[in-house]
């Protein structure tokens, strides 16, 4: 059994699509080896627990630049050298700068970079901090994208390093909608909205989700009610757009949902939309989350992995990013359009069983895992730069 060390920037129970594919692939990895997450943390302090047989140490940040957490104690405590295999998820700018200097004076174990988006609207960060992420990605012995487009569109990426696709992935048993649930559905939402049309967002509230796009679509849709979950940094500002734009009677923000509570949002909805505006988006796991529970889905057209799961015309209707107008064009046709909202959504779904499992997504990464740490056993003379 090796023991593997996984740097990510948050961990669950922190929600967001980066953190969780971190514990995804952390608590299947575990299944067969000894793995240790280290992260910051999203409260005060410290900690160390035990989280679906993998041990979480996350540390304190003591402050914020751009977003991005930094702690003068991350790697307190964690001996470089005990670990036969070191996953990283970038951008992390803070943990890889400081890995990179922490190596200098340990045991180079064989490392795995997993790059979910590049660095986009932080000039002075991303200036500062994409050497080191590239000389890192040059370092690794694979780094992992989720989708060929991302390779292909990314900016940050280098030419010269290895590269291995696997798509983000869901864990279908986690959005099963029982009859009861349903019930409660179909209650909860003639409370909100009685008979009008009802479409939805559910994400963190960040400047590259479009919800500002949204919200202007929402205008061009008269009689339209919308449920908006999750919250963060852009959530007043969306808010008091829909006021300023006379929609906010018909605009329910929800704040923070937990897993029921979105699984209820998501199977209330006759349109799912993910109006998502730069490359930032890099897949989308809500958009996934959403075929699962039966939604069609109304997303943007960006060149990213975004248009593995929304494909135009099969498993959903694609708008240009940043239009308004199309956005609530498409809309406006899975609204009333019911055949082909069923069709998207059949497709959808089956789309997302076929292509994006959790079982055989993880189990491909455990597979690059385990071929990296053979390399490096193989070739123990071998150094990496």
């Amino acid at each position: 059994m090796a023991r593997i060390l996984i740097i990510g920037k948050y961990y669950y129970p922190f929600c967001g699509g980066i953190e969780e594919n971190t514990r995804q692939i952390a608590e299947y990895v575990a299944r067969f080896h000894d793995v240790t997450v280290l992260a910051f943390n999203h409260e005060q302090g410290h900690s160390e627990r035990k989280i679906g047989g993998v041990t979480v140490r996350r540390r304190h940040a003591h402050f914020h630049y751009k977003g991005q957490p930094i702690s003068m104690n991350l790697f307190s405590g964690i001996d470089l050298n005990a670990y036969d295999l070191i996953q990283v998820h970038s951008p992390n700018p803070f943990a890889t700068t400081l890995l990179l200097f922490l190596r200098l004076f340990a045991r180079k174990a064989p490392i795995i970079v997993t790059h979910h988006m590049d660095i986009i609207g932080r000039r002075l960060a991303r200036a500062v901090s994409l050497p080191f992420i590239r000389h890192l990605i040059r370092a690794a012995r694979v780094t992992i994208v989720s989708s060929q487009k991302n390779l292909h569109s990314s900016n940050d990426l280098p030419a010269d390093a290895a590269y291995e696709i696997v798509p983000l992935a869901v864990a279908e048993e986690n959005y099963e909608v029982s009859p009861a649930l349903r019930e409660e559905v179909l209650v909860w939402r003639q409370s909100l909205c009685g008979d009008a049309p009802l479409v939805g967002f559910v994400g963190r509230h960040v400047r590259y989700k479009g919800l500002t796009v949204l919200m202007k679509a929402l205008a061009e849709l008269p009689g339209v009610h919308a449920l908006i979950g999750g919250d963060g940094p852009c959530r007043q500002s969306t808010e008091s757009l829909a006021r300023q734009l006379g929609i906010s009677d018909r605009v329910h923000f929800l704040g923070h949902v937990d897993h029921r509570e979105k699984i209820r949002l998501l199977a209330a909805l006759d349109v799912f939309v993910f109006p998502s505006t730069e490359i930032t988006e890099a897949f989308g796991i809500s958009q996934m989350e959403a075929m699962l529970c039966g939604a069609p889905v109304v997303a943007s057209n960006l060149p990213t992995g975004v248009t593995d799961v929304a494909i135009d015309g099969h498993t959903a209707l694609l708008a240009p990013p940043n239009d308004s107008i199309s956005l609530a064009e498409k809309i406006r046709k899975l609204i009333e359009d019911r055949s082909l909202a069923a069709r998207l959504a059949e497709a959808g779904r089956m789309h997302v069983l076929s292509n994006m499992g959790y079982v055989a997504t993880s189990g491909k990464a455990l597979a690059i895992f385990e071929a990296a740490m053979q390399s490096a056993t193989a070739r123990p003379d071998a150094t990496q730069s």
